[in-house]
């Protein structure tokens, strides 16, 4: 473990998951590979995986509910070809298990599981998107309008306590928190720690009949703040029965993408909304997109601009950047809008664009997860560098200190 990390077995293991994927994939009519490449580790800094684009040249028709309008994903949502997917995650894992026994040899940072794309304990059995938010967001609606069909429920008032997963499949059938956590093949039986008043507040919807085929969506109860004071010194509130911001965080860390939703009535304003952004979303910029929602109840642009600064301000002040990530203000339609007026009615196009944009983001989750996924094992790759190098240079001084203390005790 002492010898250069350029030469260790990971470097020949992606050559050799390099030319095993180029082959794969050149087999597969539907998916071509656009930019491949793995960087070895140089000198002095930290090495970074390649990126690997997988862009599908297959077509695909779009759904159509009468519920809503039929979602048609943008070429770059094209769904990824499932065989190419699996193969890639694993290929990956493949990767992530050949570097574990020089992990154990150097009692490196890697877990088990820790770096694994897409496969294991540690991931669930389809990708899928979460979304969090303020109550009466619009997260319900969303959701419904996204799958083509109602299944949550929708309201001004907190409507829904529970974490609801909801995935694709032949029929409509419900399930409880229990039996959702029970079944390994899930990928949710991570979620036991948090304790049992979490697990009898989740809850899996099969749902068929969908827009949404290949990936899962997880909708959260709606943030609100608690009457009792939030404790300080970076303690955690229990006033749900369970640490919510853990099992947020515990969620996002395995979510392709993440919906953060806001409206115009608490814009930043909810302590809970903005405690969880700094606890359970920190850094997960990559996969994270906030949102504006029920832009279309601005009747006046002087009102929009009051609630998109009060956002603005209240994200700066917990960011902790000067540089703000994107806002997404968006609606759902919902027919002719006649409290619009002058240069809100002018604006509409834009925020129903906005919406189709990220409708295409959540398109893109089985695509992401592939991305996630090697991101994750690059992240891995280098972290395992830099234990190794910093153990070689120890191991370094550590002998010249010996040395040099023999040399003056005359030994």
């Amino acid at each position: 473990f002492t010898k250069s990390i350029s030469s260790c077995p990971t470097t020949h293991t992606m050559q050799q998951l390099h030319h095993r994927l180029l082959h794969r994939a050149s087999s597969s009519r539907s998916c071509i590979i656009s930019s491949f490449s793995f960087f070895s580790v140089p000198k002095g800094s930290r090495g970074h995986v390649g990126s690997l684009r997988l862009l599908s040249t297959s077509s695909s028709s779009s759904s159509s509910s009468s519920f809503s309008t039929s979602i048609k994903p943008a070429p770059s949502a094209t769904p990824l070809d499932p065989a190419v997917q699996s193969t890639v995650l694993t290929a990956c894992a493949d990767l992530h298990s050949s570097i574990l026994p020089l992990n154990d040899r150097l009692r490196g940072p890697l877990g088990a599981s820790s770096a694994a794309a897409g496969k294991g304990s540690d991931s669930t059995s389809l990708p899928f998107v979460l979304l969090v938010g303020n109550h009466s967001s619009g997260k319900s609606s969303f959701i419904n309008h996204v799958l083509g069909r109602p299944v949550q429920t929708a309201g001004v008032a907190p409507t829904d306590d529970s974490f609801t997963v909801i995935a694709p499949g032949p029929s409509d059938v419900d399930t409880d928190g229990p039996a959702l956590v029970g079944d390994p093949t899930l990928g949710f039986d991570g979620l036991r720690h948090f304790g049992p008043s979490l697990i009898h507040h989740t809850r899996l919807k099969v749902r068929a009949d969908t827009n949404c085929q290949s990936f899962m969506l997880v909708d959260s109860p709606g943030m609100i703040d608690s009457p009792h004071a939030r404790e300080g010194g970076g303690g955690r509130v229990m006033d749900r029965g369970y640490d919510f911001e853990g099992v947020v965080k515990w969620f996002a860390e395995r979510a392709d993408v993440i919906l953060l939703f806001f409206d115009p009535d608490k814009p930043g304003t909810t302590g809970e909304t903005l405690s969880t952004l700094v606890n359970s979303l920190a850094g997960l910029d990559h996969k994270l997109h906030i949102i504006l929602n029920k832009a279309d109840q601005f009747s006046r642009i002087h009102d929009f601009a009051r609630a998109y600064g009060s956002l603005c301000w209240n994200l700066s002040k917990v960011i902790g950047r000067k540089d703000l990530p994107v806002i997404w203000t968006m609606c759902l339609p919902r027919g002719e809008h006649k409290g619009t007026v002058g240069a809100m009615e002018t604006g509409m196009e834009d925020l129903h664009r906005a919406r189709e944009e990220v409708i295409s983001e959540v398109m893109k989750a089985p695509a992401r997860r592939v991305d996630n996924a090697i991101t994750r094992l690059g992240d891995g790759v280098g972290l395992l560098s830099v234990h190794a190098r910093v153990q070689k240079e120890a191991l370094g001084q550590h002998s010249r200190v010996v040395w040099r203390g023999r040399a003056e005790a005359g030994f």
